[in-house]
């Protein structure tokens, strides 16, 4: 189910997941605190009992609802930290296990059915386009462990938290591990033409953007230079907006 929440972040929407195991169903990532969405979920459950509400991460398209349809259910709400990597959660006749899978968020968990080779990848991997890694939350080098992560599982499909389901799971991860790989090599490239602060380079790698989507292009750059500064490919000085990167001699 996709909650009616679409936006420049959030593609169509926040997906809701809603996983069958005998008379018991799981309910991954609620979404936003919307009547509507709510009112969609509680109709598709119908008589069904919920087992657990599980939440891949802590943000707000994703968790809200949770506390208020576990409630009504009385069902209990998973996530980390309380839910930690390898957990097993026992749902019907599903066996679901947590894997923290860090880097889009701190918190992150994705979800993994091993006998169906099926994954729940929250924000980890999109259905489309690419997941957000923005500074100061996101940890450009913990996204690729986790995509390396999932990758070893050789997962048949991915569920994602926003667009469609993918089938081709490990050519879909291995798209993200590229693209996240370009994107470093883009501003080492740029940082050795000649540096700048995060503003200036990102102004000079992505181009011209609205407002909006700038503000959110800065904050990839600073998690990418971040993660540049401590492999020691690039050079800091000062701090907060001043702070001016460049490559070491």
């Amino acid at each position: 189910m996709v909650a009616p929440n679409p936006g420049p972040y959030t593609g169509p929407g926040t997906n809701t997941w809603i996983v069958e195991a005998g008379p018991v169903v799981a309910v991954i990532d609620p979404g936003p605190d919307d009547e509507v969405h709510l009112a969609a979920i509680n109709q598709r459950i119908g008589a069904a009992t919920v087992g657990v509400v599980l939440v891949t991460h802590s943000h707000p398209d994703h968790l809200p609802l949770a506390a208020r349809l576990a409630a009504a259910h009385h069902a209990s709400v998973r996530r980390y930290p309380e839910l930690g990597d390898e957990d097993v959660v026992r749902v019907g006749t599903l066996n679901v296990t947590a894997l923290h899978t860090p880097g889009h968020s701190a918190d992150h968990l994705c979800f993994w059915l091993a006998e169906d080779r099926a994954l729940f990848t929250g924000d980890l991997i999109l259905g489309r386009g690419s997941s957000m890694v923005t500074y100061p939350e996101g940890d450009v080098a913990a996204y690729l462990r986790s995509l390396d992560r999932v990758a070893e599982l050789r997962p048949r499909l991915l569920f994602p938290g926003h667009w469609d389901p993918v089938e081709d799971a490990m050519a879909k991860i291995e798209e993200y591990r590229a693209h996240r790989l370009e994107r470093e090599a883009q501003v080492l490239a740029e940082v050795r033409r000649g540096g700048g602060t995060a503003q200036e380079l990102t102004r000079r790698v992505y181009g011209a953007l609205d407002e909006q989507l700038l503000v959110a292009a800065e904050m990839t750059m600073r998690a990418h230079l971040r993660k540049l500064v401590d492999d020691a490919a690039v050079r800091s000085t000062g701090d907060g907006e001043r702070e001016t990167y460049d490559a070491p001699v």
